[in-house]
């Protein structure tokens, strides 16, 4: 049965998201060279883990490098991506992530943007992990921090990570800071750092 979910949550969430009103917001240069579907270099988005029932309809059918873990669930999580649009690559933190992150890398050097939930997977919330840090060195793109927020939507009760998933018609908006080019010489804490402090100066729709 399990095989059979994402054909089912995949179509049902895309027409969900379609209804969304999502308005972008942030610098215009990182607006027009990474976000706008005309130009969308590559890059590295670093966002929270919460954002992500938002992020996935969002970025849809972008052709996105996403990391999926390698558990039963993680299974049905990686099909659904596929089927809408994303590159999956198998691993985590925890396990496997040095086989999904080489998939990362290769990607965005092909030319493709990335994206990593920053405090995934299984937290603690809100502290930035280093393998954002890895893989902007490997390829030599900025990471570019975002965050959610929106004007109606369900939360997932007792939810470590403080996901929430909008509502039919709700207005979203999805916000960006400056970019932030990782040097191989540079600390990874002091970037990880610099990456929360860009995160936590954005509003979301929970405080940081």
């Amino acid at each position: 049965m399990h095989k059979l979910l994402p054909y089912l949550i995949a179509p049902l969430y895309w027409l969900l998201s379609k209804t969304w009103r999502i308005r972008e917001l942030g610098p215009s240069p990182v607006l027009e060279k990474y976000v706008r579907k005309s130009s969308s270099a590559p890059c590295v988005y670093a966002h929270w883990h919460g954002d992500e029932l938002v992020l996935v309809g969002y970025y849809a059918n972008r052709n996105l490098a996403v990391l999926s873990s390698l558990s039963k669930d993680g299974s049905i999580m990686a099909k659904t991506l596929e089927l809408l649009g994303y590159q999956v690559f198998r691993g985590s933190s925890s396990k496997g992530g040095a086989r999904g992150l080489i998939g990362l890398i290769k990607a965005v050097k092909n030319g493709s943007q990335s994206s990593l939930a920053v405090d995934g997977p299984k937290g603690p919330i809100y502290e930035v992990k280093p393998g954002v840090v890895e893989l902007a060195r490997r390829t030599g793109q900025p990471i570019v921090p975002l965050r959610t927020r929106c004007d109606r939507a369900w939360y997932v009760p007792r939810a470590w990570n403080k996901s929430y998933l909008p509502k039919p018609f709700a207005r979203i908006e999805v916000e960006y800071g400056e970019a932030i080019q990782a040097q191989a010489s540079d600390d990874a804490g002091a970037v990880c750092e610099l990456i929360k402090s860009r995160l936590d100066a954005i509003p979301g729709q929970y405080s940081s």
